[in-house]
């Protein structure tokens, strides 16, 4: 019988082959050493959960039995079966294997089809696979508190939509639809207009629409970053890099008016590099 990559090996083990894909990866340049190190390992976790929900080679099924090996790995008394790397970093950082628990979760809503009644129902999705990296994140970085918590937690919201926007068409392709099923009704737009990519006023509106809905949520995220003190804003600048991007490319799409069926947004690589001076030269 033959057997799919992500089967053939240890469900548990952790793929690194994908670092430099990363958008995360550059920003880490701005931590210490160690802590860089073990933000890495983090990445690398994240990317391989993300990798099983993703995968085009293997069925619904047989994704939900990895990813809830993850999760029985993740329980307190069972973190003896995680690598040791892991195991340790998840150790020397403190880290809440309950966070750690809700990105796998996150995952797991993802071997589905991809639909989502309300925003609330995306809205729980978000916090799962992005303000849970967030949080996570924020805590091998070094910085804690209310403000950072608020922080990380609203800006995992808003890179989250700014990817389901970008991604609409792409997703679309592998039957996925993330944008809430009361929008689509709200602008009159039909599943079947967005699988077969036909660009219309309505679905304008609809983009158009969730743009806005990221654009608040970095507000918020913004709230949140002037609250915070100069040391934790300083500890934090990985995520105010990626907060750079995503929001670079969220204007990007508003520019074009959304046109994510003929676009493909991404940040030039000296466009990245530019924001990355300016996040390591500010002082806040």
């Amino acid at each position: 019988m033959n057997t799919s990559p992500v089967e053939s090996r240890n469900p548990l083990s952790i793929s690194v082959g994908r670092r430099g894909a990363s958008n995360l990866v550059l920003g880490l340049i701005l931590l210490p050493r160690d802590r860089r190190r073990d933000a890495l390992l983090f990445s690398d976790f994240c990317r391989t959960v993300d990798d099983i929900a993703d995968s085009m080679e293997i069925s619904p099924g047989e994704k939900r039995n990895l990813l809830q090996a993850w999760l029985d790995a993740l329980q307190p008394d069972s973190k003896e079966s995680l690598s040791a790397g892991l195991r340790e970093m998840i150790d020397r950082r403190n880290l809440d294997i309950h966070l750690l628990s809700e990105i796998v979760r996150g995952m797991l809503m993802d071997t589905g089809f991809g639909r989502y009644a309300t925003f609330e129902e995306l809205h729980l999705y978000c916090r799962r696979v992005a303000s849970a990296v967030g949080l996570t994140s924020a805590r091998i970085f070094g910085a804690s508190g209310s403000h950072v918590e608020r922080y990380a937690g609203h800006l995992g919201i808003a890179l989250q939509l700014t990817n389901i926007l970008r991604d609409v068409g792409e997703d679309a392709s592998m039957g996925r639809i993330y944008l809430p099923q009361e929008d689509l009704a709200r602008f009159g737009v039909r599943e079947e207009d967005i699988m077969e990519r036909r660009t219309s006023p309505a679905i304008t509106h609809l983009l158009n629409h969730q743009a806005e809905r990221a654009d608040s949520w970095f507000a918020k995220a913004e709230l949140a970053w002037s609250d915070m003190s100069v040391n934790q804003r300083r500890l934090m600048k990985p995520a105010r890099f990626m907060s750079a991007m995503y929001r670079d490319l969220l204007l990007q799409m508003h520019r074009d008016r959304c046109d994510v069926f003929e676009r493909c947004y991404r940040v030039p690589r000296v466009r990245k590099l530019l924001l990355l001076f300016r996040v390591m030269t500010r002082e806040n």
